[in-house]
């Protein structure tokens, strides 16, 4: 019966082992599985090419926290024994005492320093502390890494210890015990208190990519300076500080203005467009690529290098807001742009800018529409050395510039509107639209089969002159300065922004007199009890309504 029992006990051993392991059926037959044995690594010290002998090897729990011990036997020549590193060149240079924590089988090799290497001092400030000494200067080779002590025997009554910083403030930067410190330069390290309540300061990326800085949290009233742009970019735009509100209608803050910290916050960074070049080899791929590319708020900058003829081009977005520059891309050498087939060489529609600088458009003898039309919200301006020239319009409508529908056309100084000719306004076309006239001039067109030479408004338009020059354009009618067609329109011509000039339209005579073959040959009315003005309007002129006062 005994052996029976005896052979039914190993067979049911031999089972479970096979089924549960040795150690399951150890445990099941002894008791609870004793510990295993901790794991044990060495760390040993190289000499690094001096004589001598190194520290002994130690061989030490996994986890433990040794200090590094002194140079032992070693020395090299005149070298200055510095410390240890991991590496036999380069890397981090702990100094003799440094902690370090045992995580498998190390070794240090000795580091060793010409005699010329100057020594620094880390010095630990109280900063305030109600009791207690800082833990003592610490004086080591330069490049030599020291290990940050804790607050030792410091306190301060109501506060707790942060670790270190740079500034007594806490605005620098900040290093937590047992943090490694490279020296480079002699330090003062300050105590870091921080009280029971502290705030936030949060930063938002707001749209870019990247990471935005980390944020910083200190006790009430410490002033901190705000960080720059870091790792964050954004497309087509520019770093420009911190506001208190995302779109920028809070406090603003620049990168590096001392804030100071009473409550939780957070701090949008702003971005301003900042203009990038799009791809393609020539204008027409460039627009193409804004056609089908383009960013919302960003600025376009297109530099041409060569003359360029193209065919009718849309500046269009589909709906994003955004500013496109045309430019020569030298302004000692000025560029054109030739239209070669009929059309408007440049649409400009809703939502998207047009600034054209140094560059000479070029339209046609025959063509069937202005050389540039500005509609439905689309804006042009027209920089110092633009100019718009050379196309005549043998359909209905303006020679050059035709505004219409909610365009806007602003010229500022240098820019020329000259040698057009059409129906609707040689120079410019105006309906239902506005054109600001800062300065540039407008010379030398022609406007056919009524009037308008220079400027034609119409239909619940606003024309606004401060300056700039209306001369030598012509019209077979009336108004070859400018013609005014309706009531509804308004034509002004007022210095603004404290100047004493408001522009010159010239009249019928003169070298740079306006000729219209019937009147107005500097401004025609064209309604109510219809005005002419014939004589020029100078410098100091101003009309706000086009009043009978003055009038021939």
């Amino acid at each position: 019966m005994k052996n029976k029992q005896k052979n039914i006990f190993i067979l049911i051993t031999i089972i479970g082992m096979v089924f549960f392991g040795c150690e399951a059926m150890a445990t099941l037959f002894h008791g609870e599985k004793p510990e295993p044995p901790p794991v044990t690594y060495t760390v040993t010290f190289n000499a690094n090419g001096a004589s001598g002998t190194p520290p002994e090897t130690q061989t030490v729990n996994e986890g433990a926290v040794i200090r590094l011990p002194d140079r032992g036997g070693l020395s090299k020549g005149s070298d200055i024994f510095a410390g240890w590193n991991e590496s036999s060149s380069g890397g981090t240079i702990y100094s003799v005492g440094a902690s370090v924590t045992v995580t498998g089988d190390m070794v240090f090799y000795a580091q060793w320093l010409d005699s010329s290497t100057p020594q620094y001092t880390v010095t630990f400030n109280a900063n305030g502390a109600t009791s207690g000494a800082a833990p003592a200067s610490q004086t080591v080779y330069s490049g030599i890494s020291i290990t940050v002590p804790g607050q030792g025997t410091l306190a301060y009554s109501g506060k707790m210890f942060g670790g270190w910083n740079t500034q007594a403030n806490g605005g620098g930067t900040n290093y937590a015990e047992g943090a490694a410190y490279t020296v480079t330069g002699n330090v003062t390290l300050y105590a870091k208190w921080q009280s029971t309540v502290q705030y936030t300061v949060t930063y938002s990326a707001n749209g870019a990519n990247g990471a935005a800085p980390t944020a910083q949290t200190v006790d009430p009233g410490t002033e901190i300076t705000l960080p720059g742009a870091g790792a964050m970019t954004y497309t087509g735009r520019k770093f420009d500080g911190w506001n208190t509100q995302a779109n920028g209608s809070g406090t603003s803050y620049a990168e590096g203005a001392a804030y100071t910290v009473n409550a939780n916050v957070t701090l949008y960074a702003q971005w301003v467009s900042a203009p990038i070049t799009p791809s393609g080899a020539t204008l027409v791929e460039k627009l193409a690529y804004i056609r089908n590319n383009a960013g919302d708020g960003v600025v376009y900058d297109i530099a041409i290098d060569n003359n360029e003829y193209i065919s009718p081009q849309t500046v269009a977005t589909m709906g994003r807001n955004i500013t496109v520059i045309i430019r020569s891309a030298s302004s000692a050498d000025v560029k054109s742009i030739q239209l070669e087939s009929q059309g408007n060489l440049f649409s400009v529609d809703n939502n998207i800018t047009l600034k054209l600088q140094d560059i000479v458009l070029k339209g046609m003898s025959t063509n069937n529409k202005a050389l540039i039309l500005v509609s439905q919200g689309g804006k042009l301006i027209l920089n110092s050395g633009s100019k718009v020239t050379l196309n005549t319009n043998v359909s209905n409508g303006a020679g050059g510039i035709n505004v219409d529908n909610g365009g806007l056309l602003e010229m500022n100084d240098g820019s020329e509107i000259s040698f057009n000719s059409a129906r609707g306004g040689g120079g410019i076309g105006v309906f239902n639209s506005t054109v600001i006239i800062i300065g540039g001039l407008i010379t030398e067109n022609k406007g056919k089969g009524g009037g308008g030479g220079g400027i034609s408004i119409s239909s619940n338009s606003t024309v606004t002159m401060s300056g700039g020059t209306i001369s030598k354009n012509q019209c077979d009618g009336s108004g070859a300065g400018i013609a005014v067609w309706e009531s509804n329109n308004k034509f002004t011509k007022r210095a603004i922004g404290g100047s004493n000039t408001s522009g010159i339209i010239y009249g019928s005579t003169g070298d740079n007199a306006n000729i219209a073959t019937s009147n107005g040959s500097a401004i025609y009315r064209g309604f109510g009890s219809k005005k002419n003005r014939n004589s020029t309007l100078g410098y100091y002129d101003e009309i706000s309504t086009l009043s009978d006062e003055g009038w021939e």
